[in-house]
């Protein structure tokens, strides 16, 4: 790639990111279904896709990278199609949703999520390199990789990284945009903004700021009156009019307009409205801010790399960020693009978790490599002893940002649901299990005819409204009735369980109202809370499974970590004591 011939030590940087995501992503494989909260894979791009295109139905996420992911993954889909009876959904279902074909579809899912996350590397790298100087593109790019939230969603099937990867190649032609004002490249931008929005919607926000500052405003400043219109008020509509005409043709809108409105609808709606943790009041935005300060720490790097990152942002805003080649104001469009994102959408659907930090994040590693060049760029001029220990300083701060990073690698490969799995395989032959909700939350388990237990389901959603766990006995009724159905052993994600218990809540924060069901079924809360505190009539906890990392990174200070209700959590096993 020729932007990587720009400079080939920040290729080196985004192979070693992509060796080490490689590492890590076989998590919750082999599996017929997978364990990321909201993401896509195996299955649910195949919902993606149709409700997509279905005449006034609309889903949850717009049509672009579903319809990538389902065509790149025909060569193991059509496969097990054709080994299908016929071609009825039951018969296709039958062999699509079995473990080999979904851990094909998850690897295609995660390897495209994993080539995206390097593109954003290599291009925050670019705009540094453009910016400011050569060394700050290779140390933005070196804490980007290390970014906690950066690195998890660079090796999952959510669209939190692919939306991200288009906002920062779109970044980056806004720049261009700013500084030459062709109308090709005002085209080509709004393609590129239209792509991220059609990837995930709320990547909008992102482009609120920086478009109305680096869009409209500052070309604006040097453009010449020029008949009627300027030609710069040209270009803007050129851009909007390119933006549009992108996300209606890769967000489904041009095919489906009826389907396209009531999923905006919806998002304007129930979809953020219901999912809110902070109340709408001056003491929710105080708390929502608060939080998001503090989780700079558990979300990114160690504290002393979130300083160099502020540290660059001061010394922008100072306008004494060293070997710079660009002005000021240059410099402040990733500032702009982070706190926008932040304003437009983390504070309005009123959320503090990893995904919604990821934009703010990312953009800080450039400044991350602001400061780290502003401060060797003074070291250079002083002793070789000086230089050296500058530059020793900065590896460790490296090493120690890449460790802080690895916590969430070791605490996927030690998850807790491995150990439920083998200790699952100890069970004698014909032994009933029983498990609750929904599918991420759970470990793979062996519903084949060689397993040792025979598999059941306890949901309180409609049947048809589940994502099948093919291989069990689905069961739609009170989880209280456990008496009565009798299973010889319970499986209980501790997610799963406090789902359905109302939390203690802090001054400004909010329960969410899509949990208000939950929250209102006392025969699920009285279930729930007996199997937490080990008092469910009939059966004991015999064992509480955890995510247990190496020793040798206990020693190092490491420790596991929860990101999105997926990667983390305890899984709770009870067997039947009464006869």
């Amino acid at each position: 790639m020729k932007i990587l011939r720009e400079d080939r030590a920040v290729g080196w940087i985004v192979f070693v990111f992509a060796l080490s995501q490689l590492a890590a992503m076989g998590w919750d494989l082999p599996g017929s279904y997978g364990w990321e909260n909201d993401g896509i894979a195996p299955r649910d791009f195949f919902a993606g896709i149709a409700i997509n295109l279905t005449p006034g139905q609309g889903h949850r996420y717009p049509l672009f990278h579903n319809l990538v992911l389902g065509v790149l993954s025909l060569p193991v889909l059509l496969p097990a199609a054709l080994r299908a009876d016929d071609w009825t959904l039951p018969s296709l279902m039958e062999q699509i949703l079995t473990t080999p074909t979904m851990t094909g579809v998850s690897i295609v899912a995660k390897l495209l999520g994993l080539s995206m996350a390097c593109v954003s590397i290599v291009v925050v790298a670019r705009i540094a390199r453009r910016t400011v100087s050569m060394q700050a593109g290779r140390w933005a790019a070196i804490w980007a990789a290390t970014s906690l939230s950066f690195a998890y969603y660079g090796r999952v099937s959510n669209l939190d990284g692919p939306y991200l990867m288009w906002t920062v190649v779109a970044m980056d032609r806004l720049l261009t945009v700013a500084e030459t004002r062709r109308p090709k490249d005002y085209l080509v931008f709004g393609l590129l903004a239209g792509a991220a929005v059609a990837t995930k919607d709320q990547a909008y926000a992102g482009f609120v700021l920086p478009g109305l500052v680096y869009l409209v405003l500052l070309p604006a400043r040097h453009d010449r009156p020029f008949g009627p219109l300027r030609p710069h008020y040209r270009n803007v509509a050129l851009a909007a009019f390119s933006g549009a005409f992108s996300l209606g043709l890769l967000g489904g809108g041009l095919f489906n307009p009826s389907g396209f409105a009531a999923r905006f609808v919806e998002l304007t709606g129930g979809a953020s409205h219901d999912w809110m943790t902070y109340e709408r009041s001056v003491a929710g935005v105080a708390k929502n801010v608060a939080d998001i300060f503090v989780a700079q720490e558990p979300f990114f790097w160690p504290w002393a790399v979130v300083a160099l990152c502020w540290l660059g942002v001061v010394l922008v805003l100072a306008g004494e960020s060293e070997g710079g080649i660009r002005s000021r104001t240059f410099r402040l469009l990733p500032l702009c693009a982070g706190m926008s994102s932040l304003l437009f959408f983390t504070l309005v659907v009123a959320r503090c978790e990893h995904r919604f930090l990821l934009p703010f994040g990312f953009w800080l590693s450039y400044y991350g490599g602001v400061g780290s060049a502003a401060i060797l760029s003074r070291t250079a001029r002083k002793t070789p002893a000086i230089r050296q220990l500058a530059h020793a300083t900065f590896a460790l701060l490296a090493c120690v940002a890449a460790a802080h990073s690895l916590q969430v690698h070791l605490t996927q490969r030690a998850d807790a649901r491995n150990e439920v799995v083998a200790y699952l395989d100890t069970l004698p032959r014909g032994t009933v299990v029983e498990t609750y909700h929904l599918l991420v939350h759970l470990p793979q388990f062996d519903t084949s005819d060689a397993s040792p237990y025979r598999l059941q389901r306890v949901s309180r959603r409609p049947i048809p409204e589940r994502n099948p766990l093919v291989g069990a006995l689905e069961i739609d009724e009170p989880f209280g009735e456990v008496s009565r159905r009798r299973p010889d052993v319970l499986v209980v994600p501790e997610y799963t369980a406090r789902e359905f218990l109302p939390p203690e809540l802090e001054p400004g924060e909010a329960a969410p109202a899509v949990l208000a069901d939950n929250f209102g079924d006392r025969d699920a809360q009285s279930f729930f809370r007996a199997i937490l505190d080990d008092a469910l009539d009939g059966y004991e906890v015999v064992r509480v499974a955890e995510p247990r990392l190496p020793a040798w990174a206990t020693a190092l200070g490491l420790q596991p970590v929860q990101v999105h209700a997926s990667v983390g959590n305890r899984q709770l096993i009870l067997r039947r004591s009464a006869p």
